[in-house]
């Protein structure tokens, strides 16, 4: 939501709350479950992490704590983005680093995708 929808963070199922100089926790509720994360901002007003430990991992059978650290702010096709982007697991043993995104070009309201029937 943060970083590809941002627009759907002034849903009203979300509660926040600062907590610290450049941090906010956010809680998500829907039909009575709610998930919570920290997010980091560094002096500009970038998000440089989101932080929860709401986020089931199947190899520990269990919740684990969960990180997305975010860099490389540019701007691509007149927006302003991150442009780099991990996404972390942290065992009780090691950092799990599974995924790394690196944008590069983006496309918004898009009629030409081949899933998108614009026939309707």
């Amino acid at each position: 939501m943060c970083c590809m929808a941002p627009a759907t963070l002034i849903d009203k199922r979300i509660s926040w709350q600062v907590t610290g100089e450049n941090i906010v926790k956010a809680t998500f509720t829907n039909n009575g479950i709610s998930i919570t994360a920290e997010l980091f901002f560094n002096e500009v007003g970038e998000l440089i992490n989101f932080k929860s430990n709401d986020r089931y991992n199947t190899d520990a059978g269990k919740k684990l704590p969960w990180a997305t650290p975010l860099s490389d702010y540019k701007e691509v096709n007149g927006n302003k983005l991150v442009g780099y982007a991990e996404t972390i697991y942290t065992y009780p043993d090691r950092d799990l680093c599974y995924g790394t995104f690196e944008v590069s070009s983006i496309k918004y309201n898009c009629n030409d995708n081949k899933y998108f029937d614009n026939t309707r």
